[in-house]
């Protein structure tokens, strides 16, 4: 796409990349696709089937393979192995691909927690080269945690951090197959369920919240089964403290936890039909209404009150702008038309499994699924709820159709999740220790090293110069070097609906230039850029034609200057 200046080349569109340049969902996405292949083989057996009775389960494709893990016990660690492969795996190609836990999102959230250990938790944005914005930490719980790992190892503990949340997902993770199955689940069904959400949250297995927000939404979903089981209520006393953490860990996601609670309040289809059916349903509905109204109540208690609880409606659009983020993109244009077999999959195979071995899943559990998968489809970092729904509607239907009593579910489940924490440990310490450029070891260590002459060049421009930049995750960085910027990757803190009226950012503005809607001329008039820093492939754009001044290069960036004469 071209600059409407002719003067002007194209800068490349924007990505939200990790550290390496290369954005994480492109490490899973043939994982996805290959994963979600046999779910509509599973299914076929009874689509396909004459006059559409149910075929036993042997006869069905993937049913025939997890039948032998019974009766083989050669098969059974095949299948293990393999599920072990799908859930290692893209965990593994982030970590050869220079990436591992980490995340260009590390610099804001590294910065944003010096800042709240230092000065208490912000209501003005100190990031912002214009003063008196408002600001909302919707993370600031999981930034005072990365930082007080910062200050007790460094770069090399924040990459390793990772491995306690995700330790504690697939240990809960296991205990709600486990809890769904009724315990019937053979050690390889176990590591076959959890391989579904593992590929869709692998992306997340990182520096970022959204792991815990994983972590709870699992917890609620153990909470509701509980509740559905015992009919106890005293289990939903549990739902208010679920929605106070999440609040706090990461705003932006713990509506997905009320949710959540809230789908296990839908009737079964039966229920409708018959009066006396009507009134259990009610009796069962209205406990689970009053606990997610409680957790309603209950996410006020976090440091901005109001605007923190409804800090996703205040900031609708803003990430979306563009199109811009890969992960904010439908689900088809990362995919293509690759997109359809990993819907299809989630879609098909878990109901077909579950109406073929006549399991009894809860209308939660399948709204949970319809829904993870529509907003998965029109935001692709949602995929994940799809996968842990997917991943709990299997194993109702494989306790029924495969059933195998684990001897020790408890153990099993922390096994899991001991593994889980081990490997995310393993990715942390690999780009922290392995070498890297130079010889030189530790992913962030050495970016801050490489780009260092570029922010001296910054530092002596000045404390008001304005810097654009053609990849926007770097004000990321120059937020924790101590720089004020014009926006960074967080673009919903930087709009009015959180920063209030009259506030500005220079988001919008950046990706209309990335995106040929204006011109980096027309930019710089409208914002006054006095610095532009672009991607070393990039940098021949603004050499050639003599309007900028090159200044210094580093790290795979070049930093220009507007000429003396301003031209």
């Amino acid at each position: 796409m071209q600059w409407r200046t002719p003067q002007y080349a194209a800068i490349p569109p924007h990505r939200r990349p990790a550290l390496t340049g290369r954005h994480p969902f492109a490490d899973i996405t043939a994982a996805v696709c290959l994963f979600g292949a046999p779910f509509p083989l599973l299914g076929a057996g009874f689509f396909f089937s004459p006059r559409r009775r149910m075929l036993p389960v042997e006869y069905l494709p993937l049913g025939a393979i997890l039948k032998a893990t019974i009766q083989a016990g050669r098969t059974r660690l095949a299948i293990s192995a393999l599920c072990a492969l799908l859930i290692a795996g893209p965990i593994l190609a982030r970590t050869l691909a220079g990436t591992g836990t980490l995340d260009s999102d590390v610099w804001f959230l590294l910065a944003t927690g010096r800042e709240i250990a230092r000065n208490g938790i912000p209501r003005i944005n100190p990031f912002s080269i214009w003063p008196g914005q408002g600001m909302v930490a919707q993370q600031w719980l999981h930034d005072v945690w990365l930082w007080a790992w910062y200050t007790s190892g460094g770069y090399t503990a924040v990459a390793v951090s990772a491995c306690v949340p995700a330790g504690l997902l697939f240990w809960q993770l296991s205990r709600l197959m486990l809890d769904a199955a009724g315990g019937k689940l053979s050690p390889a069904a176990l590591a076959f369920c959890l391989a579904i959400p593992s590929v869709c949250i692998c992306m997340y297995i990182s520096v970022r919240p959204t792991v815990w927000t994983a972590l709870l939404c699992t917890l609620t979903a153990r909470i509701m089964l509980r509740y559905l089981g015992s009919r106890s209520r005293w289990a939903l006393l549990w739902l208010p403290a679920v929605a106070v953490a999440g609040v706090n860990l990461q705003a932006a996601q713990w509506p997905l936890l009320a949710a959540c609670a809230a789908a296990f309040a839908l009737p079964y289809p039966h229920e409708l039909a018959n009066p006396a059916a009507r009134r259990a349903w009610s009796a069962r509905a209205m406990p689970i209404c009053a606990a997610v109204a409680a957790m309603c109540a209950a996410s006020l208690l976090n440091p901005y009150g109001a605007d923190g609880s409804l800090y996703v409606l205040k900031s609708l659009g803003e990430a979306s702008y563009g199109g811009a983020i890969v992960e904010m993109q439908p689900l088809w244009v990362p995919l293509g038309p690759l997109f359809a077999v990993p819907v299809a999959a989630m879609a098909m195979g878990p109901i077909a499994l579950c109406r073929r071995s006549g399991a009894r899943v809860p209308a939660g559990a399948v709204a949970m699924l319809l829904a993870g998968i529509a907003t998965g489809i029109l935001h692709s970092r949602c995929m994940w709820i799809a996968g842990l729904s997917c991943g709990l509607c299997c194993a109702f239907g494989l306790a029924g159709a495969l059933g195998e009593p684990v001897a020790n579910p408890g153990r099993a489940a922390a096994a899991a999740g001991a593994a889980m924490a081990l490997l995310a440990a393993i990715s942390g310490l690999a780009v922290s220790l392995a070498p890297q450029s130079g010889g030189r070891a530790g992913m962030l260590s050495v970016t801050e090293s490489e780009m260092s002459p570029i922010f001296s060049a910054i530092y002596d421009a000045g404390p008001d110069a304005l810097v654009f930049s053609s990849d926007v995750s770097v004000y990321n960085q120059l937020e924790w070097e101590g720089f004020k910027v014009p926006c960074d990757m967080r673009p919903e803190i930087w709009g009015e609906g959180i920063a209030g009226a009259g506030a500005k950012s220079a988001y919008r503005g950046i990706v209309d230039v990335l995106q040929g809607s204006t011109s980096l001329k027309e930019s710089t008039e409208d914002w006054g850029w006095e610095l532009f820093l672009v991607r070393d492939d990039e940098a021949d754009t603004l050499r050639s034609g003599g309007h900028f001044e090159e200044l210094v290069h580093g790290g795979g960036y070049t930093l220009f200057g507007l000429p003396e004469d301003g031209e």
